[in-house]
């Protein structure tokens, strides 16, 4: 008996030292694991953070080369190298790089290029096209190390572009073809907007942009804009346009006071890289309906009526007009006028809520917040109220919701729209130098309460003093005053990258 207890109970111990081997095992195996599994996260986290910073790096690129394209930026490429000015195009063979060299690596300017090539070119124009191609002048980025020894995005080189069919293997004519000569542009006036080939008023270059960005541990990315200028597409079938009907007309009476369609009759600054045509002739001033033309005719001095000259080749020049579609109605108009003001510098700032009448009150050129302007350096200013320009020049776009007042030597170069009350006045006795030069629109789109009108409410245009010297049609100060805010992404992708 005794014996027999004996051995059941080294039977037991046996399995005692199995288990806790075999849980120790396991417990090695959890741990081994757990190791592994770190060093796995760290891995996929460094991963990501080098992919990460590639990514904005390379973004950094392509925001610096779709910023630098802005006529209006300080660091503007417009009119450098192969990039034309606004108004413009690039020819389908044309190319222009910014580079971006690490110095300190030994990297330079002119061997950037050659050190990471540029091998996506012709994977979308075929072999031997960037070789082939027109090159500008290599152009320096901006983002290297800044004076605090802080280096900048670690892009390579931001190359800008036209595109073609060929490049974006896209029929855009539907002609069974893929055109490698032409350029393509965005056509605004087609709803929706879209590509096309065909060059038009409405219609503005399409420009690619790529850059290459390289890390020092070798992480590569490569991607791609597809951009085009953010325009309003305004034009004008006059030098001063009334929309819907006319409540009085009060033309000025001293002899220098005209209006005049014919293209760059006034006296405007020149603006560089354009030229007016004098043969393009517009009305003097146009209005919705025959009707309305009358009351303008007989608000104008019948002494003065000779001043008024344009397409009819009747004096005074005053006639019915299709009105463009961006303000065809109070609609249109108000799309047009939201659009011009996420650009804007606005006065007052903060703006006021929607549906709100301000034209009670009134504010001046030059008062705190008002931008800096003149002939090369136009701006596009939102006026939430009435405004006074005063004996002053403006350069730019100038929308104003309440009523419009100047003075004899008042003067603007570009466009202005005076929506909402749509009342222009003229105060102050006696005449004065100042005139406008590009084109006016007046039209009433909201009632007493600031809500939109669902017609074009009645306009009154006074002008009863000296007046200044007039109203003129100019191409380029329309033109001028249009330049684009920005340049929006039409697309935007990423490209596998092999040197």
């Amino acid at each position: 008996m005794k014996n027999q207890i004996k051995k059941g109970s080294n039977s037991q111990k046996g399995v005692a030292l199995l288990v806790a081997m075999i849980t120790l095992l396991l417990i090695s195996g959890v741990a081994i694991a757990m190791i592994v599994a770190s060093g796995a996260e760290s891995s996929i986290n460094g991963n990501y953070r080098s992919s990460s910073s590639a990514y904005y790096a390379a973004l950094a690129g392509l925001e610096e080369g779709r910023g630098r394209l802005l006529p209006t930026s300080s660091n503007t490429i417009a009119g450098v190298s192969n990039i034309p000015t606004f108004g413009n195009i690039m020819t389908a063979t044309q190319v222009v790089y910014i580079g971006n060299p690490d110095t300190a690596a030994g990297e330079t300017l002119a061997g950037i290029t050659t050190t990471y090539p540029d091998t996506e070119y012709d994977a979308e124009f075929g072999s031997g096209k960037l070789a082939a191609a027109s090159k500008g002048a290599m152009i320096q980025s901006l983002s290297g190390t800044n004076s605090s020894n802080v280096p900048g995005p670690m892009f390579k080189w931001v190359r800008i572009n036209p595109v073609t069919e060929f490049a974006l293997k896209m029929d855009v004519d539907n002609n069974g073809t893929l055109d490698q000569a032409s350029v393509l542009y965005y056509e605004t006036a087609n709803t929706p907007p879209s590509l096309t080939l065909a060059a038009s008023s409405t219609a503005y270059e399409v420009l690619e942009v790529t850059t290459l960005a390289v890390l020092p541990n070798g992480t590569e990315k490569l991607m791609q804009y597809l951009v085009t200028p953010q325009v309003y597409g305004l034009n004008f079938p006059s030098a001063l346009t009334l929309a819907g009907s006319v409540g009085s007309y009060v033309g000025a009476n001293s002899n220098p006071y005209k209006m005049n369609g014919q293209d760059g009759s006034g006296s405007a600054p020149a603006v560089p890289g354009c030229s007016t045509n004098p043969a393009t002739v517009k009305d003097a001033i146009g209005v919705s309906a025959a009707s309305d033309a009358a009351i303008v005719t007989a608000g104008i001095p019948s002494n003065r009526k000779g001043n008024y000259t344009g397409a009819t080749g009747n004096t005074p020049d005053v006639a019915a007009v299709t009105m463009p579609s961006s303000y065809s109605s109070p609609t249109a108009l108000d799309q047009l006028i939201q659009n011009i003001k996420q650009n804007a510098v606005m006065i007052p700032n903060p703006p006021n809520p929607p549906n709100y009448n301000n034209s009670g009150t009134t504010y001046t050129f030059g008062q705190p917040g008002w931008p800096a302007m003149s002939a090369s350096n136009p701006q596009t200013v939102y006026v939430d109220g009435s405004f006074d320009l005063g004996p002053n020049t403006g350069y730019g776009l100038l929308v104003v919701t309440g009523n419009f007042q100047y003075h004899g030597n008042s003067g603007w170069n570009g466009i202005i729209l005076v929506v909402g009350d749509g009342t222009t006045t003229f105060i102050g006795n006696g005449g004065g130098s100042g005139q406008f030069d590009g084109a006016i629109v007046v039209a009433t789109t909201r009632d007493s309460l600031g809500n939109q009108l669902s017609n074009f409410g009645t306009v009154n245009y006074d002008i009863s003093g000296g007046g200044g010297n007039g109203v003129y049609y100019n191409s380029c100060w329309i033109q001028q005053a249009q330049r684009p805010p920005t340049y929006k992404v039409l697309s935007f992708r990423e490209i596998q990258y092999t040197d």
